[in-house]
């Protein structure tokens, strides 16, 4: 046949025509063009053969000459447009539906068939399932006009000219030109971009779904069947058991997007309009049909197509809300006031402008605004230490230590551990290979010499049976890095450094938090190191912070901070040549109001990562980050390492990243390989040695871990990666 489909350039249009020349139709499209640029993003509509820019309004008869049958989808097309202005409804959707079926009858235009909706029903008793025979109510500009549409249309129906009444139920689902203001599709929008399935009503009304497909498959259904069949008869579209209180397709809109959790909106109020469907009539009349979408597939495809794709904007911005972008239309003088177009007509697709994804970034709220100027203001003269003791009594009830001394940065608590412990010329301390510079370089400017070892596979961290095979006369420490976040095997590092005599220092800088057997960082080793740097998962800006149980390296650690000043010294009178290590009270008071939101900290990470392992979990050749069972990893940063058979390395992938506007950091390279180490006595045959941290790190990547990563940031980015790794992988192949 040869049909034309009105509305073609639409939500349910845009799929209509893909399914109607699937069937074996010529099919026209007629548009008005409103809503053509309105593209869903990562998808481009199949435009049928031949189309009229047309308003229904101004078809004629001529027009229609030829045509086999009407698919008439356009209209102001739900409640809140047709509220934008009642009369217009009833011109667009009533006037021009009844004199655009008299032209196709004038025509010979056989099948006409009328997207009508179940909203006719209106407020329907809950108790009951409406069939086509049910009283209609309706209760919106909207819905009177599809009833006034149905009574003009049926008196035409005769041997010659079939009108056919669908009344389709709710729509959701994936299109060309989605829409986010029907029920489901707004709700996935929601989770997608905020984290929360947010209800403006109390959820208790109850909705009919329909997919949009299944809905365009039912008017293929129809223009199939025999006339007589279908003349003067309206149907239900739907089906029995998709009928949903607005609060359970919320419930199911939250299984699909994992964390998402359903919210009321305050003030919400009931919905009146409330209908419970009875779709027995259709099925009856077409036994060999099948729907096939629910509400839960059909919101997890929304889910597979937009993550990453959306942004809360999409809620009411013109790209996807079909009354938003008439009044875009109508503000900037492209349509009049009549929506008939006075202006050039857009045609390029709209987009929503990204802004880019930094690797990393702290939470700061007013608390810490607050207390940080508290400080400002009153940590001076008797109370000049108030804020720094506080702060280090904190970090030293999460460690379970004796002893928290605050510092600038963790370099120099680095480095103070190691002057304290009297490391020098002469001794050796063990540094895994994969880690910050800061972890080895304290080593160096102590005199002492640094020696490489292995990483584990699965941790990343100091891998024990490559710290035995280091260990030497010579080596008095190791220093062991909680890499990311992540915990390494503490048992036996522990216990080959008891058997060697050897001094173990923890390097916590990223893993605040985490714990190993209910361990936390921070517990282990003669002294542990914390990073409190803007990236990190507690910040002052810049600090650190060193606990210990030691109170002989407590002593020690105050006196060289504090430029060889003993605590009791005289004003002015340095026993020894120190350094100038101390925190400040404005950084300290900072620190406090972080660490009474560590909890919360924590759980925001883990989230972040949970977003990533969701986005990207079954991605072939890609690993995240490990958390064994005796683990607690609070994932500093998370980190995908790609499978070098991937043939992909951490700056390819960096780089095609960032010209998606998403900034990474590439997994720490092999401290022997670093410039600044080559010439130490161990980077000699460093590579063979130590293999795994030589075999990951040229693949391994940091993602964006910020606080400002949201389910949604996270899908993008993770969405933007696997198109990097599947395009590589067919150049590949």
């Amino acid at each position: 046949m040869k049909v034309l489909v009105t509305g073609h350039a639409g939500y349910v249009g845009s799929v209509a025509t893909m399914v109607l020349a699937e069937a074996g139709h010529e099919v026209v499209g007629l548009d008005t063009g409103f809503f053509a640029p309105c593209h869903t993003e990562g998808m481009e509509p199949v435009e049928p053969g031949l189309s009229l820019a047309r308003d229904v309004r101004d078809v004629t008869a001529e027009d229609l000459a030829g045509f086999d049958a009407i698919l008439h989808l356009a209209a102001l097309s739900n409640d809140p447009m047709g509220d934008l202005a009642p009369e217009l409804t009833a011109a667009i959707n009533r006037d021009a539906t009844i004199a655009l079926a008299k032209a196709a009858k004038a025509a010979g235009v056989a099948r006409f068939i009328f997207a009508s909706s179940c909203s006719i029903y209106g407020a329907g008793n809950p108790d009951l399932l409406l069939d086509e025979t049910a009283p209609v109510n309706p209760l919106t500009a909207y819905a009177a006009s599809k009833v006034e549409s149905e009574s003009g249309l049926l008196p035409l129906a005769d041997a010659t000219f079939a009108p056919t009444f669908m009344r389709n139920a709710t729509c959701y689902g994936l299109s060309p030109r989605v829409r986010t203001d029907l029920v489901l599709n707004n709700l996935v929008v929601s989770a997608l971009s905020t984290g929360e399935v947010k209800l403006l009503s109390s959820g208790l009304a109850w909705r009919p779904l329909l997919h949009v497909r299944d809905l365009a498959r039912a008017a293929a259904a129809i223009l199939a069947t025999d006339l007589d069949k279908i003349r003067g008869q309206a149907f239900n579209i739907g089906q029995n058991d998709e009928n949903h209180l607005v609060r359970d397709i919320a419930a199911i809109v939250a299984e699909a997007v994992p964390g998402a959790k359903v919210t009321f909106a305050a003030g919400n109020t009931i919905d009146p309009r409330s209908y419970r469907v009875d779709f027995g009539k259709f099925a009856a009349a077409f036994p060999d049909f099948r729907f096939l979408h629910t509400a839960a597939s059909g919101a997890k495809e929304l889910v597979a197509a937009m993550a990453g794709r959306t942004a809360a904007e999409d809620l009411t911005g013109q790209r996807y809300v079909r009354l938003a972008r008439l009044k875009h239309l109508m503000d900037k003088g492209a349509l009049a006031a009549d929506l008939t177009w006075r202006g050039e007509r857009e045609t390029a697709p709209l987009t929503v402008k990204r802004e880019r994804v930094p690797v990393a970034g702290p939470s700061i709220t007013q608390r810490e605004v607050d207390l940080t100027a508290e400080a400002a203001r009153h940590a001076w003269f008797e109370n000049h230490a108030k804020y720094n003791l506080r702060f280090e009594a904190m970090v030293a009830a999460q460690t379970g230590r004796k002893h928290a001394i605050s510092l600038a940065h963790c370099t120099s608590a680095i480095h103070l551990a190691l002057a304290g412990l009297g490391i020098g010329p002469g001794d050796e301390v063990i540094v895994p290979e994969c880690t910050w510079v800061a972890t080895a370089s304290p080593v160096v400017q102590v005199g002492a010499t640094p020696v490489f070892a292995d990483i584990d596979p699965v941790s990343w961290c100091l891998s024990p049976a490559s710290l035995a095979a280091a260990i030497t006369p010579r080596t008095k420490a190791a220093i062991v890095v909680d890499l990311y976040g992540g915990m390494p095997d503490w048992a036996r590092l522990e216990a080959i450094a008891r058997d060697a005599g050897i001094i173990l220092i923890e390097d916590a800088a990223e893993a605040i938090g985490s714990r190993w057997r209910d361990r936390p960082a921070g517990a282990f080793g003669r002294a542990s190191v914390f990073s409190f740097h803007g990236s990190k998962t507690v910040t002052t800006g810049e600090g650190g912070m060193l606990v210990t149980d030691d109170d002989a390296l407590a002593e020690r650690v105050n006196i060289l901070r504090d430029q060889g000043r003993h605590p009791t010294s005289r004003a002015l009178i340095t026993e020894e040549v120190g350094f100038k290590y101390r925190m400040s009270a404005m950084q300290a008071a900072m620190g406090i109001a972080q660490m009474e939101r560590l909890d919360e900290l924590i759980a925001m990470k883990r989230d972040i990562f949970r977003f990533y392992a969701d986005a990207l979990d079954g991605t072939p050749g890609l690993t995240l980050n490990a958390e064994p069972a005796q683990v607690f990893n609070s994932y500093w940063m998370v980190t995908a390492v790609l499978d070098p058979k991937l043939g992909l390395l951490k700056q390819q992938v960096a780089a095609e990243l960032g010209a998606e506007g998403i900034d990474t950091r590439p997994f720490f390279y092999p401290l022997s390989w670093q410039p600044a180490f080559r010439s130490q006595p161990s980077a000699a045959g460093a590579a063979t040695r130590n293999p795994v941290a030589y075999a990951i790190s040229p693949t391994g990547i940091n993602l964006p871990s910020g606080y400002n990563v949201t389910r949604a940031v996270a899908a993008r980015v993770s969405r933007t990666l696997k198109s990097i790794l599947q395009r590589h992988a067919r150049r590949a192949a």
